[in-house]
């Protein structure tokens, strides 16, 4: 084998890793000609089906702008997005061993109800752990997040969910599960239908930090949490997907929370 020593072959191994890099890998060829022109990658992940069905989703956007926040003047909104792209996003399951598209949908904002386009979703490039992983951090604390993190959400045994984030408030964050539907071959969504007493069932496509504590075990969660806010209550969580509807559902409910209520004067 020739090795080339000293500048020149420094020289040619910044060229041949460049040419390397630059270069589209065969992978993102494929994907790239079943989207549409002007449509941009954000993230790629194989998906492990229970009947081994070669399956991937992808993540991405349609010409989104890309946002980098005033470092003079940041609040906790950059918490969750950080620099960010903004615009039109899609999540599509790709039949990889066909390289064929089965389906997209649109990624359903917050503040949007059924019958409304969700077409404008903040995903981040740059951010801080709060709201999604990031493997490696800066100084600052932030990094390149993982979006496409992978687990099993559902508890139907597949990993092929993860979790989006929208800001709600300071230290609140909306949470909305997507990925592989197991029941369906399809990308999905996932409601939750919420459930107070006193209160009619109400299905959402986001519901605030219950996606970003951690599971009881794959598709369950039991745990309390206090919004603040002016509210002086504790809101306990407990939900379980129901595999049938495939839905969340969250039996919630809201109590005073003691440590906040100001006790009233002894009367003499």
């Amino acid at each position: 084998m020739i090795r080339l020593r000293g500048p020149l072959g420094m020289l040619a191994w910044f060229v041949f890793s460049a040419c390397i890099h630059a270069q589209p890998s065969a992978q993102a060829k494929w994907i790239q000609r079943l989207l549409p022109p002007e449509a941009r990658i954000i993230e790629t992940a194989d998906v492990k089906t229970s009947k081994g069905q070669p399956r991937s989703l992808v993540l991405w956007m349609l010409h989104p702008t890309k946002i980098r926040r005033d470092r003079e003047d940041l609040t906790c909104i950059d918490d969750v997005y950080g620099d960010h792209w903004y615009g039109p996003t899609r999540l599509s399951l790709l039949d990889a061993g066909r390289k064929s598209l089965i389906n997209t949908i649109e990624v359903q904002d917050l503040l949007m109800t059924d019958g409304e386009s969700g077409d404008a979703f903040a995903i981040p490039f740059l951010v801080s752990k709060v709201a999604y992983e990031v493997p490696r951090v800066d100084r600052q604390g932030e990094g390149a997040p993982l979006i496409l993190s992978l687990r099993d959400l559902t508890g139907e045994g597949v990993a092929g969910q993860f979790v989006l984030a929208s800001f709600m408030a300071c230290g609140i964050t909306g949470t909305s599960v997507f990925g592989y539907s197991s029941r369906r071959d399809q990308a999905a969504q996932y409601q939750v239908e919420i459930i107070e007493e006193g209160k009619k069932p109400e299905l959402a496509w986001w519901a605030p930090k219950i996606f970003h504590a951690q599971p009881v075990r794959p598709g369950k969660w039991d745990y309390t949490w206090k919004p603040g806010h002016g509210c002086d209550c504790a809101i306990h969580e407990q939900v379980e997907f129901d595999r049938m509807r495939q839905v969340f559902v969250a039996q919630r409910q809201v109590t005073p929370d003691a440590s906040l209520v100001v006790p009233k004067s002894r009367e003499h």
